[in-house]
């Protein structure tokens, strides 16, 4: 049979094979070392990362790198995490925006199909851990006794700890090498986690600093005094003292140039943080408001009072009212399309814009504590130690995460992590590695 590959300019076949899907391109490459190398381009595999979404894994430095704890395998198939690159002696070496392609969907399968490893307990304090962050490279955790300690997040081991708090750590915010933390000794504290020294301590409010926020250059504090404190890193001055709940604010988000707090008051405010000008006051709902976050155009609130609420960011109007569980709304994710709802009667819920209600997600036992949401995924931690990964747009369970080895009260997830703090003490941390 003519191969008509041979034949046809090399532009042509690149723009032929263009319209073709990465399945297809895959399939493409076993025809013969010709098709092999036509199908071997950056220019092809950079469209098929572009399109899904992937291009920043391009740089994304933790998906070519080795997991270096050592691992234990806790996937019910039994096959590893770990990503084999495809390598032959014969032929020249796959093109770098397809490596990224199949180590990403490599990625994407783990998440769905529950291969992961688990490290070592992390455990450094001696009380309960209160607080964790990480900026992709190191773990940073506050606990009761006081205590900061510092993680290298590859190898799950501790860097150091500091111990300049005079009380318990109650929230902290890692961006870059900047590290921010709210004490109940009433100081915010910075720190140079790079230098593992402390840059500046603010002090502002009259109690305990139960709540940070820090964008890169704005630190926000939240007080049992009912302030919200807006700071200036570089010069270490305080902007603005933003005031107006009249009893203690539960739950903060800072985006956009605005904060978004929620209040015992049952109260929703907005702020904007250069002027300090109040941009919003909602009567939300008829008890403390849990949990609350925002774009440009949409607020979302979860209450104890049952129901979460969608509102107009511009407007401040309500445009919807989730009515469904039978108990108090303890945390909610949002992605500008779809909303999902953790509770203490088990359930998590996912709804649209609308406030329908798309899928109820049967599987946990107590209190849903935790959501996380991306374009892939939601993943649900609750009370019994259980964490549940979930196609949420068609309302299928992939996976639950079993020997989970603690109960759980905090929970990050990176790209390629999924970070758990218990509420015991000692204070431990779980990583799990899906990559």
């Amino acid at each position: 049979m003519l191969d008509f590959a041979v034949y046809l300019p090399r532009e042509i076949m690149e723009k032929v094979l263009s319209y073709f899907s990465a399945r297809e391109l895959s399939q493409i490459a076993l025809c013969n070392k010709l098709w092999r190398d036509l199908s071997n381009t950056d220019a092809l595999w950079l469209h098929q990362c572009m399109i899904r979404g992937w291009l920043k894994y391009g740089v994304h430095e933790s998906l070519f790198q080795p997991v270096t704890f050592s691992t234990v395998s806790t996937n019910l198939s039994g096959t590893s995490p770990v990503y084999q690159p495809i390598e032959s002696p014969t032929m020249p070496p796959i093109c770098k925006w397809k490596q990224v392609f199949l180590r990403v969907n490599h990625l994407k399968i783990n998440w769905a199909k529950g291969r992961y490893s688990v490290s070592p307990v992390l455990r450094g304090h001696k009380e309960k851990v209160t607080c964790i962050a990480c900026n992709g490279e190191i773990i940073a955790s506050g606990s009761e006794d006081n205590t900061l300690v510092i993680w290298d997040l590859a190898s799950c081991q501790q860097l150091y700890k500091l111990d300049v708090h005079s009380d318990a750590i109650t929230d902290l915010q890692l961006h870059g090498s900047i590290l921010v933390t709210g004490c109940a000794d009433s100081t915010v504290r910075v720190f140079d986690v790079k230098a593992g020294l402390m840059k500046v301590s603010l002090q502002g409010h009259s109690g305990s600093v139960d709540r940070v926020k820090f964008d890169g250059s704005l630190i926000v504090s939240v007080g049992v005094d009912r302030s919200v404190n807006v700071w200036d890193l570089a010069s270490a001055k305080l902007l603005h003292i933003l005031k107006g709940h009249t009893d203690e604010i539960e739950c903060v988000q800072v985006k956009n140039n605005c904060v978004l707090t929620g209040s015992w008051d049952s109260s929703l405010r907005m702020w904007n943080l250069k002027s300090g000008k109040e941009m919003l006051h909602l009567m939300a709902h008829s008890e403390v408001v849990n949990c609350c976050d925002f774009d440009k155009k949409r607020i979302v609130s979860g209450s104890s009072d049952g129901t979460a609420k969608v509102w107009s960011s511009l407007s401040g109007r309500c445009t919807a009212t989730l009515f469904g569980h039978s108990a108090e709304v303890y945390c909610i994710a949002y992605t500008g399309q779809y909303i999902a709802t953790g509770s203490s009667d088990s359930s998590v819920k996912v709804w649209n814009l609308q406030g329908v209600c798309k899928y109820t997600l049967n599987g946990h036992l107590g209190v849903v504590r935790c959501l996380y949401i991306d374009e892939d995924k939601l993943i649900s931690g609750g009370d019994q130690k259980k964490i549940i990964v979930w196609d949420y747009k068609t309302g299928i369970k992939l996976n639950d995460v079993y020997r989970h080895p603690s109960r759980l009260h905090k929970m990050l997830v990176t790209e390629t992590k999924l970070i758990t703090a218990s509420p015991e003490k000692p204070g431990s941390i779980t990583v799990l590695s899906y990559w």
